[in-house]
C-alpha cells in the first residue's frame, strides 16, 4: 500500500511545481483530514475572484477593433450598433420626380376622354332603348365615323411618313366583314340572352363592367397595335356591359347595329386616340374638349343633373387632380440609404 501524503505536502507540491500534473488525491481517513481539504478548497475559490479583478482592467485597457458593416463575424460591439457614417450615406427623396402643373393636366387628358366615352355610350343606349334612335340610323352613323376613323389613321401615319401596309388593310378589312357578319347572325340569341334577368340586376351589373373598364383601361400612348393586358380586362368588360344592354334591345336590328358600335367604340376609338395624342397634343385636347361637351349634350335632354356632373367631374379630373397631386408631393418624404436591402441587376438578353 502506497504512504499516504498530508494535505500541506500536496498544497508544498503544487505551490512548487505549478505546471506538474497534480498528485492522485486519496480519500480523507479522518474528519479531520477532511476538514483541512474543504478549508484548502475555501481559500482556493476565494481567490479566484480577486486574480480575475486584476485582470480584468488589463482587458479593459486593450483598445477594440473598429467595427465594420458585417454580420458573420463576431465583434465587440452589441447588435444593434452603428458607428457615426451610418447617416451619411442618408438619401432623401433621390427618386422623387418633381411634376408641372401642364403637363399632368394634358396627361389626364386621356382619362377624360375615356371617361366622357362611356358616357355617349351610355346615353346612345338610353336613346336606342327609349326609341329616339332607330337601329338603322346608329349602324349608318358608326360604320361612317369608322370609314372617317380610317381615313384619318392613313393621313397621320402619312405625315408620319410612315408606309401604309396595303395587305394588311386588305386582311382588316376582310376579317371585319365576316365578324360582322356572325354578329348578325348571333343577334337573335344575344337579344334574348337576358329573359330570365330582371331589369334591376341587369343595370347594376352594368355599372359594376363599366368601373372595372373604367379601372383597367389602358391610359399610355405605347400601344397602338394590338390589346394587352391590363387593357384586354378593360375591353372584355366593356363588351360584357354592352352585351347585357343589348338584351334590353327589341329587335334584332338594334342588337347588331348597337354591337356594332360598342366594338368601334371600345375597341378602336381608344387606339386611334393614343395615336393622335402621340402625334400632336393639341388634337388630344381637342378631342377631349369634343367628347366633353357631345357627352353633355346628349344627357341634357335625358337628366340635366347627369349632364351637369359630368362636366364638373371632367373639370376636377382635367385640372383640380393635378393640382391636387402637385400640392400633395411636398409631403413625400422618401429616405434612402445602408439599411436598404441590395438589389440585384439582371442582365436579360433577348436573342
Amino acid at each position: 500500500m502506497p504512504p499516504r501524503l498530508s494535505v500541506s505536502f500536496r498544497s508544498r507540491w503544487r505551490d512548487a511545481a505549478p505546471d506538474c500534473p497534480a498528485l492522485p488525491s486519496p480519500l480523507p481517513e479522518t474528519a479531520e483530514e477532511a476538514a483541512e481539504e474543504t478549508a484548502d478548497d475555501v481559500s482556493g475559490a476565494a481567490s479566484a475572484p480577486a486574480a480575475a479583478a486584476s485582470i480584468a482592467p488589463a482587458e479593459r485597457l486593450r483598445p477594440r477593433r473598429p467595427w465594420r458593416r458585417l454580420l458573420y463575424i463576431q465583434q465587440d460591439y452589441p447588435d444593434d450598433y452603428v458607428d457615426d457614417t451610418f447617416l451619411r450615406e442618408l438619401q432623401k427623396n433621390a427618386n422623387v420626380r418633381m411634376y408641372d402643373y401642364s403637363t399632368v393636366v394634358l396627361q389626364t387628358t386621356v382619362v377624360t376622354q375615356h371617361l366622357s366615352s362611356i358616357m355617349v355610350f351610355i346615353a346612345v343606349f338610353i336613346n336606342l332603348y327609349c326609341g329616339a334612335m332607330t337601329g338603322s340610323t346608329l349602324l349608318w352613323c358608326s360604320s361612317a365615323a369608322t370609314v372617317l376613323g380610317f381615313g384619318a389613321w392613313d393621313m397621320l401615319r402619312l405625315v408620319q411618313q410612315t408606309p401604309v401596309q396595303r395587305t394588311a388593310r386588305l386582311g382588316l378589312i376582310k376579317g371585319a366583314v365576316l365578324f360582322a357578319l356572325l354578329l348578325f347572325g348571333l343577334s337573335p340569341i344575344l337579344r334574348t340572352l337576358t329573359e330570365d334577368t330582371s331589369s334591376d340586376t341587369i343595370w347594376a351589373m352594368t355599372v359594376i363592367f363599366f368601373c372595372v373598364n373604367l379601372a383597367f383601361h389602358d391610359y399610355s400612348t405605347g400601344n397602338l397595335t394590338n390589346i394587352r393586358f391590363p387593357g384586354s380586362v378593360s375591353l372584355n368588360a366593356a363588351v360584357l356591359a354592352s352585351v347585357l344592354l343589348a338584351s334590353q334591345l327589341d329587335s334584332n336590328l338594334s342588337v347588331f347595329a348597337f354591337l356594332s358600335f360598342a366594338l368601334q367604340w371600345f375597341a378602336l376609338f381608344p387606339i386611334f386616340r393614343r395615336h393622335l395624342k402621340r402625334v400632336s397634343s393639341a388634337a388630344s385636347v381637342a378631342t377631349t374638349v369634343a367628347l366633353a361637351l357631345v357627352a353633355a349634350a346628349l344627357f341634357m335632354h335625358i337628366s340635366r343633373a347627369v349632364a351637369m356632373l359630368h362636366v364638373l367631374g371632367a373639370l376636377f379630373i382635367t385640372f383640380g387632380c393635378p393640382l391636387w397631386l402637385i400640392w400633395v408631393q411636398r409631403y413625400k418624404n422618401e429616405l434612402h440609404g445602408p439599411w436598404d436591402e441590395a438589389r440585384p441587376i439582371v442582365h436579360r438578353y433577348f436573342h
